[in-house]
């Protein structure tokens, strides 16, 4: 079984891919255990591609959702493949679990029960602080300009609302190890499966931060006239 990761802020999508079995319970179990080691205390078990389970992985899983309780997290899982879903109710696993039907819903549910982690590895996911929130809410950059973002959330946006100034703290870490932090006003907001799509135009922003977003935006689009060109 092949295990992808994906870290947002705090919480970790494991993707699970092949035969969840006996044989892969011990690598699972230190999956889990790096995840809590990092700080990561909420999991979402992705298990779309799971061709097989049996009862000493689900009875893995049941351990590993103590564990994440223990550290006042949560796992959940998203997207179970039929194989997966059909075990789970056998053994009415499905009313221990909270289960959904995909990452959005299961980011959405565990966003609220632990404390955003910014030093894990996230590619795309940006903080966004409200001035009387004692906590960001965790979204995803679908579009980056440099006077601009476009960002959508698994959550509605509550007290998000259009003319807001907010913080902004996000990386690019293919490009730049330190964080980007600046602030931006919502000039839009629209909702999008349960949760919603957020539009924010720069209002401080360092000159540093502005040169780096401009030349990750001028190589970016360097690479597209490459690959076009390919």
């Amino acid at each position: 079984m092949k295990v992808l990761k994906e870290s947002l802020g705090g919480i970790v999508v494991l993707t699970l891919k092949g035969e969840f079995d006996t044989f892969v319970t011990g690598a699972f179990s230190g999956e889990i255990g790096n995840c809590l080691a990092e700080g990561a205390h909420s999991i979402v078990l992705n298990m779309r591609l799971v061709k097989f389970v049996n009862s000493t992985a689900l009875g893995s899983m049941i351990k590993a959702r103590k564990q994440c309780l223990a550290a006042h997290g949560n796992l959940v899982i998203s997207q179970p493949s039929p194989a997966v879903r059909e075990a789970m109710e056998s053994l009415g696993l499905d009313r221990l679990f909270h289960v959904y039907e995909d990452d959005d819903a299961a980011l959405a549910s565990l966003e609220g029960s632990d404390a955003v982690d910014l030093e894990g590895d996230s590619e795309t996911a940006v903080m966004i602080y409200a001035p009387e929130s004692p906590r960001p809410q965790v979204a995803r950059i679908k579009r980056l300009d440099s006077d601009t973002i476009e960002c959508r959330m698994a959550a509605p946006p509550g007290k998000l609302a259009e003319g807001r100034e907010v913080r902004l703290k996000f990386r690019l870490p293919t490009y730049r190890k330190e964080f980007f932090e600046l602030s931006g006003r919502i000039e839009r907001v629209e909702p999008a499966d349960g949760g919603c799509v957020l539009g924010l135009r720069f209002t401080r922003i360092s000159p540093e931060d502005q040169a780096d977003i401009k030349k990750f935006l001028d190589d970016m689009g360097d690479l597209r006239r490459a690959a076009r060109g390919a």
